[in-house]
């Protein structure tokens, strides 16, 4: 499985030479300007980036019928959908790391740190990839790549609608001290949820693919 890993990882270097620029070139901006509004919705971006191109590789692998050339090779068909959810894995918790290390870089250059504040963003921008993998890799194992765009296109802006929504809502102060109450569990409840989802996830994924043709 390692090298069905390594697969993925070397596709995504290959194919992302001027991506890496655009990131650089970004986060050198944001860096400067010093707008910490700014710097964490670019931060999020990076680490939501990690989940598309994890898409990326599912589109490349389809054009070049990967999958049937993979299991003639001493590989299963769990190594296969496992090697794509550690995939997602590493590749998101490396733009988290990319987007942590940029936030106390500019925090420090600014003498405004504030690590719980960026542990929080980012954490929370962790879990929202990994929510956008656990929904759409069942999604593309059972429709493909291409007839599961539209349904990756409205999970991806599922984030921003629900922050419209919730800019809109009103709450009464007893409310509002409850939901003060669940946020400090948050993280944890968090945590919880994504393993969750992560792990329903890739047993309807594997169940998908095994029953499938190739």
């Amino acid at each position: 499985m390692n090298g069905l890993i390594l697969k993925d990882l070397y596709n995504l270097k290959n194919g992302g030479g001027s991506l890496l620029i655009a990131i650089v070139v970004f986060s050198l901006i944001y860096f400067l300007q010093g707008d910490n509004d700014n710097m964490e919705v670019w931060n999020v971006f990076i680490i939501l980036l990690g989940s598309i191109l994890v898409v990326n590789t599912m589109s490349y692998d389809n054009t070049a019928k990967w999958d049937k050339y993979a299991l003639t090779m001493p590989v299963t068909r769990r190594d296969v959908v496992l090697s794509k959810y550690m995939v997602s894995i590493i590749v998101i918790f490396m733009g988290a790391v990319l987007a942590t290390a940029l936030s106390f870089a500019q925090g420090i250059n600014k003498h405004n740190l504030d690590v719980i504040k960026i542990f929080t963003v980012n954490g929370a921008a962790m879990a929202g990839g990994l929510f956008f993998i656990s929904v759409t890799l069942p999604v593309i194992y059972e429709f493909g790549v291409e007839k599961s765009r539209i349904v990756i296109f409205l999970v991806f802006l599922a984030p921003a609608g629900a922050a419209i929504g919730r800019s809109k809502l009103r709450f009464s102060p007893l409310t509002v001290q409850y939901i003060h109450i669940i946020l400090q569990y948050f993280p944890v409840v968090l945590l919880l949820i994504t393993i969750l989802a992560m792990l329903i996830s890739y047993s309807i994924s594997l169940k998908i693919y095994s029953n499938k043709d190739m």
